[in-house]
């Protein structure tokens, strides 16, 4: 099964593409969960939103961020009581977190506190790889949260199927153009083995008719007709299972290179 895998992963390495690493890899995701109830969807989306934009942009130029996307949750699967909208702030620094080394106000902690909406929950994130098809473009209309729970002990393992077996196989959907782009987190905060996930992917598509051509027997068999399709799923299922997987709707950003 071993040699399958690794005759499998050298095939898809060999693909001409022409692709780069996304300049947020390596860097920090601050993702807010926030439950904002329907009386309030008009103020949270015509006030609250483009102050949280002005806000992340200032410190965006200071270079203190590097981005600040927001998302309504369009499926959430297990998630649907908890929040319907997603704050993501990303980072070079974990310390950009740190409101009292940084002097910056939590204005999505602020808002929370005046009643503006429920903050369900706050998870601090690494990137552990990532590709994308252009890196000036905006962020994509959608973004699908896998998240991950790994077996202990199986860490590095999943992370090596993921960079040398799944990354290219999301590189050659990047080349059809049913993916703008593919990421790898790996959770810092919180944790523990009741938390229920530590690692989660994100997958980034202009159409939402674009989610549903994942890992398919065409996909896979492209690259390598001889793989046994059995043997290559079961080495993935065995380091992790799929705890919840969400789709997110991308309403306003503002990055170093301007905004929505």
């Amino acid at each position: 099964m071993a040699a399958r895998i690794l005759t499998f992963t050298f095939a898809v390495l060999l693909l001409p593409l022409i692709l780069h690493a996304q300049s947020g890899q390596g860097h920090y995701l601050k993702i807010d969960y926030l439950d904002v109830d329907h009386s309030q969807l008009s103020e949270f989306t015509e006030r609250i939103i483009p102050d949280l934009r002005n806000h992340q942009s200032e410190r965006i130029e200071t270079g203190d961020i590097s981005s600040w996307s927001v998302y309504r949750v369009v499926f959430a699967g297990s998630g649907a009581d908890e929040y319907n909208y997603i704050s993501i702030t990303t980072a070079p620094e974990i310390s950009a977190f740190d409101e009292f080394s940084t002097n910056q106000q939590n204005m999505i902690l602020t808002y929370s506190e005046q009643d503006m909406y429920e903050l369900s929950q706050t998870e601090l994130w690494t990137v552990r790889n990532s590709i994308v098809n252009d890196m000036t473009a905006p962020p994509s209309n959608f973004l699908m949260m896998d998240y991950m729970l790994v077996r202990q002990g199986r860490e590095l393992e999943y992370q090596m199927l993921e960079d040398e077996v799944a990354k290219p196989l999301h590189e050659q959907r990047l080349t059809t153009g049913v993916m703008e782009g593919w990421e790898m987190y790996q959770l810092v905060a919180p944790g523990g083995v009741n938390y229920g996930y530590n690692f989660a992917t994100g997958n980034y598509f202009s159409e939402l008719e674009h989610i549903e051509f994942g890992f398919n027997e065409e996909l896979i068999r492209s690259q390598n007709p001889d793989v046994d399709l059995m043997d290559f799923f079961e080495q993935i299922w065995s380091t992790r299972d799929l705890v919840r997987s969400q789709t997110w709707q991308r309403v306003d950003y503002v990055t170093a290179d301007g905004d929505s």
